[in-house]
């Protein structure tokens, strides 16, 4: 009886370090695609000639 306690227990420590180990996976693909979508969008507005202030209309309404 208790080692199918400890086999549960084995179960469910391994089920959320697999948890963990998934956010930690899906944040860095975030957080990478996030960098690269900010750095692509910095090089059409470079190639544009459009500042990040000129291109983000929430940025105009603050600014005035």
């Amino acid at each position: 009886m208790e080692e199918n306690e400890m086999d549960g227990m084995t179960y469910l420590t391994v089920a959320y370090l697999g948890m963990i180990v998934g956010l930690a996976v899906w944040t860095w693909t975030v957080v990478t695609r996030s960098k690269s979508i900010e750095a692509r969008l910095e090089a059409v507005e470079a190639s544009v000639g459009v500042s990040a202030a000129e291109a983000d209309s929430v940025a105009k309404e603050v600014d005035a």
